[in-house]
């Protein structure tokens, strides 16, 4: 057992010095960069956006910025379900109904938000979703529905829901 793990050791290092194989990487590194790339801008488009979540190393805390104004009087469910679908075009939500001061939507293919986004991307759309429909007059709380998963919770969330000082 311990000459085959000697013996792979050696081809691994063998194998890591050669330069050709470095050259190799390095391309690969700049083809999976521009994939990134490519892919995260089609995970958010904050162009139609009214919210914004953004996170402060300095303070070391999150920081929701308004990107602009609305007129709360003319907002809808609808209206948000459009907007943020065109914002997060991979992550399309459902407006389903208020009732008293909770809104409620679903995603229906939750995969994208709890396998692929990470926990700052995933963190990032159900907060910016939070803020967008506690704009709707007489709403304080979002309620959720999805399938869990690794970066994401359903639940019922509202704007402090995720305040560093209000959870310690």
């Amino acid at each position: 057992m311990r000459t085959i793990l000697i013996s792979f050791g050696l081809t691994f290092l063998l194998i890591s010095c050669n330069p050709t194989r470095q050259e190799d990487t390095v391309t690969d590194d700049t083809v999976e960069k521009s994939e990134f790339e490519t892919e995260s801008s089609l995970v958010y488009d904050p162009s139609g956006a009214i919210w914004e979540y953004d996170y402060d190393q300095q303070i070391e805390e999150i920081k929701v910025t308004q990107l602009r104004p609305v007129d709360r009087d003319t907002l809808t469910g609808e209206t948000l379900e459009k907007i943020i679908n065109k914002s997060w075009p991979r992550v399309q939500i459902k407006f389903i109904r208020t009732s008293n001061d909770t809104a409620f939507i679903s995603i229906p293919n939750s995969g994208v938000l709890t396998q692929q986004m990470g926990t700052t991307g995933a963190e990032s759309f159900m907060i910016s979703t939070t803020f967008y429909f506690t704009e709707l007059t007489g709403i304080k709380h979002l309620s959720f529905d999805f399938e869990e998963g690794d970066h994401a919770i359903p639940g019922v969330y509202e704007r402090n829901s995720w305040d560093k000082k209000k959870n310690e």
